[in-house]
């Protein structure tokens, strides 16, 4: 189970921690890739804008999180444009 920090970080895209009961703290990354062809923002060059993006879309993105840890599980999982689809 996973349990998603209140905020995201930025790290040129978007970064979101959670706790997952067995691994412990769990890094999620959510590129430019994520950005601009699942979100359909983003920029290179403006973090807060990249957050703010990830904050207004954080359902979809925690239920994609949640699919890319279910196929991929880690300590550090980066977030594909088909972890949206699933």
């Amino acid at each position: 189970m996973l349990t998603f920090d209140p905020s995201f970080h930025s790290d040129g895209g978007c970064v979101l921690w959670a706790d997952e009961t067995l691994m412990g703290r769990v890094r999620f990354d959510i590129g430019a890739n994520v950005l601009e062809e699942v979100l359909h923002g983003g920029s290179a060059v403006h973090d807060d804008a990249n957050v703010a993006l990830c904050e207004k879309e954080r359902t979809r993105i925690e239920a994609a999180c949640r699919q890319a840890f279910a196929n991929r599980p880690s300590t550090q999982v980066k977030v594909e444009p088909n972890d949206f689809t699933a």
